[in-house]
């Protein structure tokens, strides 16, 4: 990896996120987890894979389709790793409405565009559920708003 891409993958409130949640959560060997799961994050934020990782309409039945790869945990609490899969789940909705006229020109998929989704009731279900579950630790990697205002993919 270049350097220029370790940096702006450093600085992804996405990726710490996706390598805290089996720390946070206390899972079995969260280390393994974490680093498998930030090394699918990798490959899938690759041009040469994102074929594979774009949404598809397959992917439609859920919010968290996409997330699969990067769902398995070893143990820990479930309310956390859920609250962390859902503040990754509105991140990526959020840019799917991010992208919206990119996607309208370039052809790309988008389950908003395409009429699937609504993102202001999936956004406000998951916040909503995100609330009730406190963990600090986890606010100081990313809310609700700042996975709202992140972008996905680093490079």
């Amino acid at each position: 990896m270049s350097k220029a891409r370790a940096d702006k993958l450093r600085t992804s409130a996405t990726a710490k996120l996706i390598a805290a949640i089996p720390f946070l959560a206390g899972c079995r060997e969260p280390e393994r987890t974490a680093l498998a799961h930030l090394a699918t994050y990798i490959v899938a934020s690759d041009e040469a894979a994102q074929a594979v990782f774009d949404h598809k309409p397959g992917d439609d039945y859920d919010v968290f389709a996409r997330l699969a790869p990067i769902a398995g945990f070893e143990g820990g609490d479930p309310a956390i790793i859920n609250r962390g899969m859902k503040l990754l789940a509105i991140n990526l909705i959020a840019g799917y409405r991010r992208d919206l006229e990119t996607d309208r020109s370039s052809g790309h998929y988008n389950p908003i565009r395409a009429g699937t989704w609504n993102a202001d009731d999936k956004l406000l279900s998951l916040t909503s559920s995100i609330a009730s579950i406190p963990c600090e630790e986890m606010d100081q990697i990313m809310t609700s708003e700042r996975a709202t205002n992140s972008w996905w993919d680093p490079f």
